[in-house]
């Protein structure tokens, strides 16, 4: 597999948003999240961090091989939920934080997410789905009321009806798919995917160095988001593909086998022909 992680400021005075890829050393195995903190609420940057120790804590405490990923997942979210929701306190000053996480195995991957930070999967750069997000704007959508491309621009857009922190009791949405050589998600926060669509996300993770392409597009969404724009964050899984010299290789190896197995056929058949 290949991964990859981003992050960019924006137009803010602060980055609220973490990410994070966690793998093992035989490369089977990972667990990618990205938090978004809420600006509008008291340190939306220490509830980014607390969803990520939280993962990073999980992930050694199950020597990163989840015998249950979805129960991995959930466990992520309530105990971020559990760090950082105060009954007693006031809803502005209560640390919030979307989230969403994705945990891929050999043969499956799984995720979870609340609030408006999102996951992509794609095979090749076909779109197979996309986390729904928790605002009102998502259920405007999907009441028909706009459409799905106007949903960045939205003048409510931010308002969010889930997030860790803020609001309970929580919920979680999950999903699960088998994996092929052509998988790929991405999860991202609202600051990029309000500028960069799925179609262009696709293009790039077809990239072959998808570190290099995702650090690009981190700083594309930035750019575009202007003086204004809101911080920035990507993590990527793919399918570690065949390169190029490896191809070449292949191709090379191949050859002579075949121009052999031709000149054995023709010896063969001079040898074997029949004779009148």
């Amino acid at each position: 597999m290949e991964t990859a992680v981003a992050k960019e400021i924006g137009g803010r005075r602060e980055q609220q948003d973490a990410a994070c890829v966690l793998t093992c050393p035989d490369n089977q195995h990972a667990l990618l999240v990205v938090a978004d903190g809420m600006g509008g609420h008291a340190d939306g940057a220490f509830a980014a961090r607390t969803a990520i120790t939280t993962a990073e804590r999980l992930w050694d405490d199950c020597a990163a091989h989840p015998q249950d990923p979805p129960a991995l997942l959930e466990n992520l979210f309530r105990q971020t939920q559990a760090a950082l929701h105060d009954p007693g306190a006031a809803p502005d000053k209560q640390p919030g934080t979307t989230l969403v996480a994705l945990y891929v195995g050999p043969e499956r991957a799984w995720w979870a997410h609340c609030g408006d930070s999102r996951l992509y999967h794609f095979e090749g750069e076909r779109l197979m789905t996309r986390t729904r997000d928790h605002t009102r704007v998502q259920a405007l959508v999907d009441a028909g009321e706009i459409r799905e491309e106007d949903m960045a621009t939205h003048p409510e857009q931010n308002q969010l009806l889930q997030a860790l922190g803020v609001v309970d009791p929580l919920r979680v949405d999950h999903g699960d798919a088998p994996l092929t050589s052509d998988s790929r998600f991405l999860l991202c926060s609202d600051g990029y995917w309000e500028q960069l669509g799925p179609e262009e996300s696709a293009r790039w993770m077809s990239h072959p160095d998808l570190q290099a392409a995702c650090t690009q597009a981190a700083a594309r969404a930035a750019q575009r988001g202007g003086a204004h724009g809101d911080n920035v964050s990507i993590t990527v899984w793919r399918a570690q593909a065949m390169t190029t010299p490896d191809r070449h290789h292949l191709r090379a190896a191949i050859r002579p086998m075949l121009l052999g197995g031709l000149l054995l056929l023709a010896v063969l058949a001079i040898l074997f022909w029949p004779l009148d």
